[in-house]
């Protein structure tokens, strides 16, 4: 580069093949090009700078809304989390509130399978046994009255709500609460249950809680009923065996003679010498005494048979009727009505019999029973 005193020549070589050119420029041009050069080189790092600033801001404005929203996400997954734990724990409390209903329903099946037997067991004395006359009148006279709360005992049970719907709900519910998806854990689960999902189970939980009071009422109700029954029938009982005592004492001994030779029951045969039952007893007496009707009925056979010789059976209705056998002869015919102490016959030797006596039986629906029971002879 030469330099003159108001030009400056700049040598240009490119190669070694091509001449150098050679390029004048005046003093403030040969100054202000690298100032201009500055220049745009400082323009340029401060355009850059801003840029990259500006950059930065941007990138940390997202960092921290990104931040606060992490914050957030986390703040919701931890109320989510929360929220799971406690659908678990209802679900839990549910799942074991329903076995202890299983349990009460278990309860409420026995009392009414056992409440089912005192009803089947009052059907089948009603239509099996019939009461006698006496208590007849009076269940007559006081069916509005205790007659129709025993009814109602025995009836009001038997319409109960069934448990056989509570118990498919029960196992219905407890199998949608063991297949919850918040029961099962393993491998990554994200919870999802809100708000609804819990006020679900809290409702549900409320009507297991009613469903719950019901059964309790329900099986105190049974169990007073049960009770009630049993004294119905303890009391049916009792007015049964009043009854039997009062028709024992009404009851007349069927001869003059007091001598029972054989007594009710199994005893060695006379004839065969081998255990046998004795449908009755016998009274030994002589030839020709008289016999009386035991209690006032119609007679229903005056007849003779090889086993039984002459034979009367009286029927004194509600199922109760007395038979007199081996007689010497018979005073009635069947169709007859008697009275009580009425004489119906004599005493003979007639029939399976090995000396002068009366066998007398009585039966009780169609079962014969120990006569004793119904008189004595004294």
């Amino acid at each position: 580069m030469k330099s003159q005193s108001d030009k400056i020549t700049l040598l240009v070589v490119r190669d070694a093949e091509r001449p150098v050119r050679q390029l004048q420029l005046s003093r403030p041009m040969a100054l202000a090009l690298p100032a201009a050069a500055v220049l745009s080189l400082s323009s340029l790092i401060s355009s850059m700078h801003y840029h990259a600033s500006r950059s930065i801001q941007e990138l940390e404005a997202e960092a921290a809304a990104l931040s606060s929203q992490n914050v957030r996400l986390e703040a919701k997954i931890a109320d989510k989390e929360k929220t799971l734990q406690q659908v678990q724990s209802e679900a839990a409390g549910l799942s074991k509130e329903a076995k202890t209903i299983k349990e009460r329903l278990k309860s409420v099946d026995a009392l009414e399978k056992e409440l089912q037997n005192l009803i089947n067991q009052q059907e089948e004395d009603a239509n099996g046994k019939e009461s006698t006359a006496d208590i007849s009148i009076q269940g007559k006279r006081s069916s509005s009255g205790a007659g129709s709360e025993s009814k109602a005992i025995f009836a009001t049970p038997a319409h109960s709500a069934s448990p056989s719907a509570i118990t498919i709900r029960i196992g219905a519910f407890t199998a949608a609460i063991e297949d919850t998806p918040a029961l099962r854990v393993g491998g990554e689960y994200v919870a999802t249950y809100g708000n609804g999902e819990l006020r679900t189970i809290l409702e549900t939980k409320d009507e297991l809680a009613e469903l719950s009071g019901m059964l309790e009422e329900m099986v105190r109700s049974l169990s007073r009923t049960v009770l009630d029954a049993h004294k119905a029938e303890a009391d049916l009982e009792q007015q049964k065996l009043r009854h039997n005592a009062r028709q024992t004492q009404s009851f007349l001994w069927p001869t003059s003679s007091r001598t029972v030779s054989s007594s009710f029951g199994y005893r060695t045969d006379p004839f065969k010498g081998s255990s046998s039952f004795h449908a009755g007893i016998d009274i030994a007496a002589q030839t020709g005494d008289f016999i009386f009707a035991a209690q006032r009925g119609t007679v229903l056979a005056a007849e003779w048979s090889a086993a039984r010789g002459n034979y009367i059976v009286i029927d004194h209705g509600n199922g109760l009727q007395t038979s007199y056998m081996h007689l010497s002869s018979a005073a009635v015919s069947a169709g007859d009505k008697v009275v009580k102490g009425q004489r119906i016959g004599q005493v003979g030797n007639t029939g399976r019999s090995t000396g002068p006596h009366l066998h007398f039986q009585v039966s009780k629906q169609n079962e014969t029973v120990n006569p004793l029971s119904y008189v004595q002879p004294n």
